[in-house]
């Protein structure tokens, strides 16, 4: 699946630089609204840090706007991710050549020095 290009249909046709802009820093990123920036916020601490979640996570979630289902689908989608990468690096499939323009092709190589911690 090429995730550019999904977001990209799910956000009006973002462009190019704005996905990457995502993935370089979603905090600041132009093109998502709070609750974009509460979900991804919520997922990188469940994925990093979970020993660290709290009540105070979720709280953080409603009060963005989204409802119980929207929670919990929040947290399954995270987890499955979590749980799917998890048995790609145990069968060694761990470096992917991403699809796509090469802006993108850029961040996401940014993107995974930034998680290297390189």
């Amino acid at each position: 699946m090429n995730h550019g290009q999904l977001f990209r249909d799910e956000s009006d046709d973002a462009s190019i630089a704005e996905v990457a802009e995502v993935l370089d820093d979603p905090k600041r990123a132009g093109i998502l609204d709070p609750a974009d920036r509460a979900m991804l916020a919520y997922a990188e601490k469940f994925t990093y840090t979970p020993h660290e979640m709290e009540k105070a996570d979720i709280e953080r979630l409603r009060r963005v706007g989204f409802s119980e289902e929207n929670i919990v689908d929040i947290i399954a989608a995270a987890a499955y991710r979590n749980f799917a990468n998890s048995i790609n690096y145990a069968f060694g499939h761990v470096e992917q050549n991403p699809e796509g323009p090469e802006e993108l092709q850029h961040a996401i190589q940014r993107l995974k020095k930034k998680i290297r911690g390189q």
